[in-house]
């Protein structure tokens, strides 16, 4: 059969009404229905659901709830959003209500926005502050660490660290040696080369103790070596106690040229 054109005169709208003007008008065709406008398509269903179905099988419906557009598949069915070769990449099983990312990662592309928990199921003590339940940042990578009196800095034979931060809390771990002290004597000595600065809030900031000398041992015996983060820097200042002398900043002349300082500590970012 030769193709049909229907169309309404000059100005006036083309409408498919029943004899009663009223009820349902179903278009049937063997093989596919296309329309092409020339401009928009609009559909405008005054019960406020367009139903979809294959074969007289309903299997999904567009609803109208409050202005809200709902998308509802049938009983127990998931929504499934495909890439271009028809793979499944974002699952939403309506029956247990989870999301899956099948393939892909969710990208929060604006700064300082993240994944919100709602709810409280949390017991706390002590009546403390609840803050930000947004997580907005998670990162991993690696640093270079070196032992320095903030102006010299000393050979290093191992100077990798690594780290990972969640918010604006990092953990810092790494395996850091000597390999000249290059003439440094008396200067206090500090590993420098921290991600992220230290928060510049006494409060917040954290250290923590150190194996130390060739070997692991003690450069000295009896002393014990820590260190902390200082507050506003992006570094570690080292300490020494003994039974002696009590604490101070460590210096060069008590780090040996195999000394040996292994770290892993938490601090709050600035």
């Amino acid at each position: 059969m030769a193709t049909r054109t229907v169309k309404s005169d000059s100005g006036n709208a083309l409408k498919f009404q029943n004899n009663g003007g009223t009820g349902s008008v179903t278009i049937t065709d063997a093989g596919d229905l296309t329309i092409d406008s020339p401009a928009d398509i609009i559909l405008d269903a005054e019960g406020a659901d367009i139903t979809l179905k294959d074969g007289g099988t309903t299997y999904g419906s567009l609803k109208q709830a409050s202005g809200h557009l709902v998308i509802q598949p049938t009983s127990s069915k998931e929504i499934i959003l495909n890439d271009q070769a028809g793979t499944a990449s974002l699952t939403v099983d309506t029956a247990s209500q989870n999301v899956s990312i099948n393939n892909g990662s969710i990208v929060i592309s604006t700064a300082g926005q993240g994944i919100t928990f709602g709810g409280d199921p949390d017991t706390r003590q002590n009546s403390p502050t609840v803050g930000d339940r947004t997580l907005y940042d998670y990162e991993e990578g690696n640093f270079t660490g070196t032992l320095s009196d903030g102006s010299t800095n000393v050979a290093m034979s191992s100077d990798t660290g690594y780290y990972t931060k969640v918010g604006n809390l990092v953990t810092v771990s790494g395996y850091f040696s000597a390999n000249n002290l290059n003439g440094l004597a008396s200067e206090t000595i500090r590993l420098t080369g921290l991600p992220f600065t230290v928060s510049n809030n006494a409060a917040a900031y954290a250290g923590g103790g150190a194996a130390y000398g060739g070997s692991l041992g003690l450069a000295v015996a009896g002393q014990s070596v820590s260190y902390f983060g200082e507050v506003g820097q992006s570094y570690l200042q080292l300490t020494v106690w003994d039974a002696t002398t009590g604490t101070s900043h460590m210096v060069a002349s008590e780090f040996t040229a195999s000394g040996v300082i292994i770290i892993d500590l938490s601090y709050r970012v600035a």
